[in-house]
């Protein structure tokens, strides 16, 4: 994804805090005379990051176009429908063409979005279920537990921010947030068929990336693979889909174990005695532009370099 953003606003003018809240969150009044907020967002389409500091009374209403997840310090109140609640007592959901009616007061808010149709693709890759529909059956997590390491995987993803204009960083830090977003709130349907299906990609990807580095020094098809395990290969490539943080297919993830194969024969050769393009095609790379490359991404040097260190 290239519709990476990183935007910081702070304003101390009630007017312009008004208008900004009102652009931003919809129906806003700001109930004081003097008000002050501060806001850094970072993201894509697919998710964003939102840190805001409130110095001063509101009352927000606000219909989501999206799945927002909020936690905050005292002194922000909400109300759902029938449904009311303080994010600093237990981290909330708004899910899309919800009314939100938010109360804060001087309240430090961290919010986690989501993009619906991207939330529910990812979901059904996790799951392995082509028909699941993302739907919470209540506001908050599922226990203490999982509310506990949602919130330290959102504390964790805060610390990674000055690294997500980095696609592969970004693609980490969403996919994490995702999944423990997905169990740590009371997601429609039966847990324990979402788990057995869970594991059983995870033992897939597994067994899979296992076979590959055993047997990427032959030529081997993504279809051996899936065979291997006992998959199909479109089974084998939503298991990588779900699990392959660094590569999200097993195309990708035999492609960096012939790289990596062909790194280490690089940096044991003799300069004199071999070639960078025989290492090149013993590892199956016929095209020496395209290794050289895929080389130089990965390796941050070329493999002449290494090859004549």
């Amino acid at each position: 994804m290239n519709d990476f953003f990183d935007s910081r606003v702070r304003t101390d003018d009630v007017d312009d805090t008004q208008a900004w809240l009102q652009a931003q969150y919809g129906q806003v009044d700001v109930l004081a005379d003097r008000a002050s907020i501060a806001e850094h967002a970072v993201g894509d389409t697919a998710f964003a990051l939102r840190h805001l500091i409130w110095e001063c009374r509101a009352e927000i209403v606000y219909e989501a176009d999206r799945f927002f997840f909020a936690t905050s310090t005292t002194g922000y109140s909400w109300s759902i429908g029938a449904t009311s609640g303080d994010y600093s007592v237990e981290p909330g959901i708004v899910e899309p063409g919800h009314e939100l009616i938010g109360r804060p007061d001087r309240a430090d808010v961290q919010l986690l979005a989501f993009d619906a149709s991207w939330l529910t693709e990812t979901a059904r890759t996790i799951y392995g279920d082509d028909d699941l529909i993302v739907r919470f059956e209540g506001m908050g997590p599922v226990s203490r537990h999982m509310r506990d390491y949602w919130l330290a995987t959102l504390r964790w993803s805060l610390t990674q921010t000055p690294l997500l204009a980095e696609p592969l960083v970004r693609a980490h830090v969403r996919r994490a947030l995702a999944s423990a977003t997905l169990e740590a709130f009371p997601l429609v349907g039966d847990p324990r068929e979402r788990r057995a299906s869970a594991i059983e990609q995870a033992a897939i990807y597994r067994a899979a990336t296992s076979w590959i580095d055993d047997h990427a020094s032959l030529p081997v098809t993504v279809d051996d693979a899936a065979h291997a395990v006992g998959a199909s290969t479109r089974g084998l490539r939503r298991a990588f889909l779900a699990n392959g943080h660094l590569a999200s297919s097993p195309e990708d993830y035999l492609s960096a174990a012939r790289l990596s194969a062909a790194h280490a024969d690089l940096l044991d050769a003799d300069a004199e005695g071999i070639s960078v393009d025989e290492v090149a095609v013993r590892w199956g790379f016929v095209d020496p532009e395209a290794f050289a490359s895929a080389y130089l991404h990965a390796y941050r040097v070329s493999p002449q370099r290494t090859l004549e260190r």
